[in-house]
């Protein structure tokens, strides 16, 4: 909102300007822009209760310090001013289109014609009661004066205003977007540019021949056509800017005695026919122009329809494609964070399920380069865990801005915008949560994305009941059944793993081989119940001494290996030592350890640690040894 005291400088400025355009000798003022700026003052304030106190107080005192007049004619002219502004005001607010939170604006034809009209009306109104005014102070005046008086007012308000609204909508615009369907200032580029240049070149050639080389020759209407030029081709902003330039220029030519206007010996008949093409180059210029504002508002409506009719119908085919693939692919999560991801056009996706421990865990990611996530299961300290908990989808424009968004994860993907979709079986149960990433403000999400969204939601958790028991029936072939570790075909695949992951982030990995000591003796000593027994107390100490993400695996026998990874040699050393002081059964165990080295396969890895785990068993067992470092003598 501009500033009352703006306001209140411009008023006082454009109202002494006024005497200044006068006929030299008449007394009559060609302009009176004064008219235009308390419009637009109280069009842009309303309801303030000192404006208009401030409106009559600076234009009393112009009266009376440029022109003359007695302190009561002063008082009266001013505040016939006053209500000549409200009443331009209130035509306009009656005529003009409602537009919500909007203020008022210059955006179509209905807006021009509200502004003429009130122009109109309020001018009409102000030149009587000025006429009124004048009588009683007994100053002359005549009934072409009150036209003049008229003309003056109605071109000034149209003028000003118009302008005034929109240099307000291009401030507006920066701080926030106008309502849909509403153009300001656009800034010609590229060769557009050029032909701007080429308009304005003319604008001035033209009205140097008008009103200085040829002013004897009546052709300035035709001046017209540059302003149509103007109009149709650029921008209703810049049209207005050119009317107030080309309006200053003919007032300031005839003022001054040039131009075909200043050949008209009857004053009042000159100040008329100069606001007459004032005016009529302005509503035509204007008229043009919201015309074609109008016209491009349409066309981007229809690229609009258009655009949005071809996303629905990809969104539509997306979602039969992702049925369809969810229902037949071999990793169903993978394919509907896939599946998601395209139809929303995200850049990222992924899936979060329990992990039975209290967490929420990614078992797929699609788009973003993650590692595993766990976010606590607490609704208080996720947002993930509470649209687990509540089952209600979320959508956000500022991710970084959102609680229970973790922070560095946002900061660290370069994620803005982001949806959570609820993954829930019949019933209501939730079984996962959608994450949906955007590295691209997102400033909507449409009833039909959220339809997509929520059908993929309940393919997810169809998807995520089939893969449990895929997984449930995958988990026999992979594990160990004796022990319930991974087994050795499971290790082959994880192993290979970590070893890709130690080498695309240059992160240390060291491998175990773990053998249980005199364990032969043990079985034939105890039986084979015993040793089975053993072997399961085993596996459960040595799991419970490694960490969340470490590998273990039974690799046959009475032997293990374990992979550590982000772990170097010496730290692992003292995980050997943690498993062998846990071995159950008065046991001993004795482990090789190996850290991998960038280019070496798992086997070559493991290759040395079996080496340093026959050097401990020759050297006395129930030890650690590392491989390449000689044993203590």
């Amino acid at each position: 909102m501009l500033p009352a005291g703006l306001f209140t400088a411009l008023h006082t400025v454009t109202a002494a300007l006024g005497p200044w355009s006068e006929i030299a000798g008449t007394g009559v003022a060609m302009v009176w822009p004064a008219a235009g700026v308390a419009a637009l003052w109280l069009l842009l304030r309303p309801g303030r209760v000192l404006d208009p106190v401030l409106l009559v107080a600076t234009g009393a005192a112009v009266h009376v310090l440029v022109g003359g007049f007695p302190l009561p004619a002063a008082l009266g002219l001013a505040v016939v001013e006053l209500g000549q502004a409200l009443l331009v005001v209130a035509v306009r607010h009656r005529l003009a289109t409602p537009r919500a939170g909007a203020g008022p604006l210059l955006a179509d034809a209905r807006d021009l014609v509200a502004l003429l009209v009130a122009a109109g009306v309020g001018a009409a109104g102000g030149a009587l009661a000025g006429s009124v005014v004048l009588d009683l102070a007994g100053t002359p005046w005549s009934p072409g004066g009150a036209l003049v008086w008229q003309a003056r007012s109605a071109t000034a308000v149209l003028v000003v205003v118009a302008l005034g609204l929109r240099v307000r909508q291009l401030l507006r615009q920066r701080r926030a977007p106008l309502p849909p369907g509403l153009l300001t200032f656009r800034v010609p580029r590229r060769w557009r540019l050029a032909e701007l240049a080429l308009a304005v070149v003319a604008s001035v050639l033209g009205n140097l021949t008008v009103f200085w080389w040829m002013p004897g020759y009546p052709v300035a209407f035709p001046l017209f056509a540059l302003t149509a030029w103007v109009a149709l081709r650029f921008d209703t902003g810049l049209t207005a800017l050119r009317t107030v330039a080309v309006s200053t220029v003919a007032v300031l030519m005839t003022a001054a005695g040039h131009g075909p206007f200043a050949a008209i010996p009857d004053p009042v008949a000159q100040a008329g026919i100069v606001q007459a093409y004032v005016a009529l180059g302005a509503a035509l210029g204007l008229a043009l122009a919201l015309n074609r504002d109008e016209r491009l508002v349409l066309v981007d409506r229809l690229r609009e329809a258009v655009e949005y009719s071809e996303e629905r119908h990809r969104q539509v085919r997306v979602l039969a494609d992702a049925t369809r693939s969810v229902l037949m692919a071999d990793d169903p999560r993978h394919a509907v964070c896939a599946a998601v991801r395209e139809a929303v056009g995200a850049d990222g996706a992924y899936l979060m399920e329990p992990d039975g421990e209290g967490r929420l865990v990614s078992t797929a990611v699609v788009g973003l380069d993650l590692p595993p996530l766990r976010f606590p299961a607490d609704p208080a300290l996720s947002l993930t865990a509470r649209i687990f908990a509540d089952g209600l989808p979320r959508f956000v424009t500022d991710a970084a801005a959102e609680p229970g968004v973790h922070q560095q994860f946002v900061g660290d993907l370069g994620v803005v915008s982001a949806a959570w979709q609820p993954a829930a079986i019949s019933g209501g149960r939730v079984v996962a949560v959608i994450a949906v990433m955007w590295r691209t403000p997102v400033e909507a999400f449409c009833d039909t994305t959220r339809g997509v969204l929520t059908v993929l939601g309940g393919e997810a958790a169809r998807a995520i009941e089939r893969g449990n028991l895929l997984e449930q029936l995958a988990r026999a072939a992979d594990r160990d059944q004796l022990t319930g570790l991974a087994n050795r075909r499971r290790w082959d695949e994880l192993s290979v793993v970590e070893v890709s992951r130690a080498q695309r982030h240059a992160a240390p990995l060291t491998f175990l081989l773990l053998d249980l000591d005199h364990f032969k003796v043990f079985n034939d000593t105890r039986g084979h119940q015993a040793g089975d027994v053993l072997l399961q107390e085993f596996a459960a100490a040595a799991s419970g001494c490694l960490r969340e993400g470490d590998l273990i695996a039974r690799w046959g026998g009475e032997e293990f290996a374990v992979a550590l990874p982000d772990c170097p040699a010496s730290e692992a050393l003292v995980v050997a030592q943690r498993i062998i002081a846990a071995v159950p059964g008065g046991q001993t165990a004795t482990v090789g350890v190996a850290q991998w080295v960038p280019g070496e396969t798992v086997g070559e890895a493991l290759g040395r640690a079996d080496a340093a785990l026959y050097e401990g068993k020759h050297a006395g067992r129930a030890r650690a040894v590392l491989a390449g470092q000689p044993l203590p003598v």
